[in-house]
């Protein structure tokens, strides 16, 4: 019986816990090394969410997993009793609404912010929006454009670690490649792995999205691949593609 060739090691750096991109990448044949690098801070104005006057809109626009985790299940579920529509980024993110029990109205077809704007067709709704600090104003400017009233409220950020873990440090001179699902984790990366003097040689970045790899442009890591969508298929796909080059 033949077994299936190893391939080089990838960092995807997020817990291993239900990740279905290191579980596409370990079914091909890579070796993964899974270790978080930044953490989830929630902020201030995350109290605003358990307000019920913050609930009063026509849409809740969700673009990532992680804000998922700040909404109260309570008020959400009453605010989609009263008729509250629910617009997910990507299927990802609609994949935690529904361990929610959320079943999102709106997926776009292109699973990005921009590709939410392009498919949003209410004008003048009120939308909800909660987000990170960080996340770019696409959505709400592209909303805002279409006549949406908008409310914006950051709930958390997301910020480095103190130090690189220390199984990615072991790991590092032997990477092949370096999944990067977000600008928040290219700027922890690039932060932790220069303050810990490893320098990026034969790990080639491979963004998960436009956004990601503009900003391992800025820091100076440009990415060696950029996924066709934010998909485990998509980031699979650009990895076979850098390694098979």
């Amino acid at each position: 019986m033949s077994t299936q060739a190893v391939l080089p090691p990838v960092l995807v750096p997020r817990k291993s816990s239900h990740d279905r991109i290191g579980t596409a990448l370990k079914q091909h044949g890579f070796g993964v090394i899974h270790a978080a690098v930044t953490r989830i801070v929630t902020l201030p104005d995350a109290e605003k969410l358990h307000e019920e006057a913050t609930w009063q809109a026509d849409w809740l626009v969700v673009t990532s997993a992680n804000t998922v985790r700040m909404l109260p299940p309570d008020r959400l579920t009453r605010a989609r009793e009263g008729g509250m529509r629910v617009a997910a980024v990507g299927r990802a993110t609609a994949r935690a609404l529904a361990g929610l029990g959320v079943k999102a109205d709106l997926v776009p077809q292109t699973q990005s912010g921009a590709g939410l704007v392009d498919a949003w067709s209410e004008e003048g709704a009120r939308v909800l929006l909660p987000v990170s600090q960080l996340a770019a104003p696409t959505v709400p400017e592209g909303l805002a454009a279409k006549g949406c009233h908008v409310n914006r409220v950051d709930a958390y950020t997301s910020e480095a670690l103190e130090e690189l873990p220390e199984v990615v440090v072991q790991a590092w001179p032997a990477l092949a490649a370096v999944v990067v699902t977000s600008s928040s984790v290219a700027r922890a990366l690039t932060h932790l792995t220069e303050q810990a003097g490893l320098a990026w040689t034969r790990q080639q970045p491979i963004a998960i999205g436009g956004p990601t790899a503009a900003t391992l442009a800025e820091l100076g890591y440009p990415a060696a691949a950029v996924a066709a969508a934010p998909t485990p298929e998509g980031i699979l796909t650009a990895t076979l593609g850098v390694i098979h080059d």
